[in-house]
């Protein structure tokens, strides 16, 4: 029966997980306070995104939505997000988090910037993952890329692992330097206050896919002022990049906002 002893303790272990993830989050906006504190001229931003899409292990359409907060003190940034499934295939609500640090530099009239990240993702009510990497990008006129690699982690959730018995390493699985990538193209100058391009990549906020199922992005963006853009993606899903024909995996629609105050 709901409510009793029995089924309370059996909800302990994800009920624990939540409560260490907020607390992470926590932190992580007690540090991004800190940094404040000591940088007066550091300028905070918001981002805001929300995705709609269907694929192959959705069970139908999911709906995802994600805010993200930065600070920028003159070539570094600093940025942590959340993410909420609103619609999904028995995915908990509170379904990512995410940091990152990044520093830019111009040589030659290149925009060079060295990002390193961590994402923490919640795949079912069994599993979750978790991500550290690190990026090198690279804009220059029309063209952008960004090249890495991260460490992935997957982990059955505490109650997976009472209830089916897993023992010792078997509870884990580690990948060591998957490859991550994008390579895009802009039909005007990325700086322009309206722009349209499309670019091939195998990553986005919270999901890093294998290095041999990329996805192909459509993404159009508009700038009313200075501080605000506005921009829609549509993606096509792909996988086995090897093999002798790419296979469809699903598509996915997401708009967003970025506002730096």
């Amino acid at each position: 029966m709901k409510g009793t002893p029995e089924n309370n303790s059996a909800n302990e272990p994800e009920n624990t997980h939540f409560i260490n993830s907020v607390s992470n989050f926590r932190i992580t906006v007690a540090f991004l306070c800190l940094v404040i504190c000591t940088d007066l001229t550091a300028q905070p931003g918001i981002r805001l995104s929300s995705d709609l899409g269907k694929n192959n292990v959705s069970d139908g359409l999911f709906i995802t939505s994600a805010a993200f907060g930065s600070y920028v003190s003159g070539k570094n940034r600093v940025e942590t997000g959340i993410q909420l499934d609103l619609k999904s295939n028995g995915h908990p609500l509170f379904s990512g988090y995410t940091v990152n640090a990044s520093r830019e530099q111009v040589i030659k009239g290149i925009l060079f910037s060295l990002k390193g990240f961590g994402t923490w993702t919640s795949n079912s009510d069994l599993l979750r993952e978790t991500n550290f990497g690190a990026l090198l990008g690279m804009k220059h006129k029309r063209f952008e890329m960004a090249v890495g690699t991260n460490f992935r982690t997957y982990a059955y959730k505490a109650g997976a692992i009472d209830e089916y018995g897993i023992n010792g390493d078997a509870g884990k699985f580690h990948e060591n330097f998957n490859m991550m990538y994008s390579l895009g193209y802009y039909i005007k100058p990325t700086d322009d206050g309206w722009n349209a391009g499309i670019a091939i990549t195998n990553f986005d906020s919270f999901i890093i896919e294998q290095g041999v199922n990329p996805a192909l992005r459509l993404r159009g963006l508009y700038k009313p002022g200075s501080q605000v853009c506005l921009y829609a993606e549509a993606w096509y899903l792909t996988s086995g990049f090897l093999n002798m024909s790419m296979n469809y995996f699903g598509f996915l629609l997401k708009t967003g906002i970025s506002w730096n105050f």
